[in-house]
């Protein structure tokens, strides 16, 4: 039979051990959340990099549409004038319906 002090010090034995190993999982935990960040962070700056060019593709796109619409409306004021009155009265006719 194992003696109290033989115990303890095998009680002592696993502890350490215990011990270790949950240091050298929060090492590896560590280590892994810091790689996950730098990732997210590449990822992050690549996202905005690519909002940053859709943004200005929209927008070259929606000057191109602009510059046509009143390049239009001055070749054709008085159809454009026809369409937008039409417009109105749909647009009246349809919110007085609710």
């Amino acid at each position: 039979m194992a003696s109290v002090r033989e115990m303890k010090q095998k009680l002592d034995e696993t502890g350490a051990e215990a011990v270790e190993a949950t240091k050298e999982h929060v090492e590896h935990l560590q280590s892994e959340l810091h790689r996950l960040r730098e990732k997210l962070r590449a990822n992050g700056a690549q996202l905005e990099d690519d909002l940053r060019a859709a943004s200005d593709r929209f927008s070259d796109g929606a000057k191109k549409f602009s510059a046509a619409a009143v390049e239009q409306i001055r070749e054709h004021p008085l159809a454009a004038f026809g369409v937008a009155f039409a417009a109105g009265v749909v647009l009246t006719r349809l919110l007085r319906g609710r």
